[in-house]
């Protein structure tokens, strides 16, 4: 299976959703910049469902930033995987100054990406969405910051993901949707799109900009 891009993608999760969103439940969809946002706004158009953006940020090995053990949400709440905490032999005061490093990359892009502010998702059912999913912990980050923030349900969806990855929301989700889990070695999410550019801030905001005209953006504040 191989996504065209994440728009493209973004509509085939759609027909997966489609029967597990209940209006009633004043739904919400929150993406996961950047790659999450592509994926949010074609799944806002084909739902007709609001989105939003929720900041988190992968919290990465000193020694190698793309080999995370990690995540922290906008509280600065850090969701660990302590298997890697452990193997990597990192203590706790090595953890407390990569979170806050990360901290202050995640206010920068909130004050860029979300300059209300989050919506009010009190009571509502909430779909957290990325493009894909590898380790998780950036969705493990996002869907717990929206039950702490009082969401009545919350879903973590995605394009495609490593087949035993449901098992690792259990705790943070009420539900784990995966339009394509695949048992591929070497796992990596880019593998799955013909197109996986790294997105600028630019093309980011002009969707963000485009939910906005189309009256898909939810306000925060």
């Amino acid at each position: 299976m191989i996504f065209e891009d994440r728009e493209s993608a973004g509509r085939k999760l759609a027909e997966v959703l489609r029967e597990k969103i209940r209006l009633e439940n004043k739904p919400l969809i929150l993406a996961i910049p950047r790659g999450g946002i592509p994926v949010a706004y074609a799944l806002a158009k084909e739902l007709r469902v609001p989105m939003s953006v929720v900041v988190v940020r992968k919290l990465g090995l000193p020694w190698n930033e793309e080999a995370g053990f990690g995540a922290v949400d906008p509280d600065g709440h850090t969701y660990l995987d302590e298997e890697t905490v452990r193997y990597a032999g990192l203590d706790r005061e090595t953890i407390r100054r990569i979170a806050e490093k990360e901290l202050e990359e995640l206010r920068k892009r909130e004050e860029k990406f979300l300059p209300r502010g989050y919506p009010d998702v009190r009571g509502r059912e909430v779909v957290v969405v990325d493009d894909g999913v590898a380790t998780g912990y950036t969705a493990i980050a996002a869907a717990g910051f929206a039950r702490k923030r009082g969401a009545k349900k919350v879903l973590v969806a995605v394009p495609v993901c490593p087949a035993d990855a449901s098992g690792r929301f259990g705790d943070s989700a009420d539900e784990f949707v995966c339009f394509y889990p695949s048992d591929k070695p070497g796992f990596a999410v880019g593998m799955f799109y013909r197109d996986f550019h790294q997105l600028s801030d630019e093309e980011t905001l002009s969707y963000l900009k485009r939910a906005e005209q189309e009256g898909l953006l939810e306000p925060g504040g």
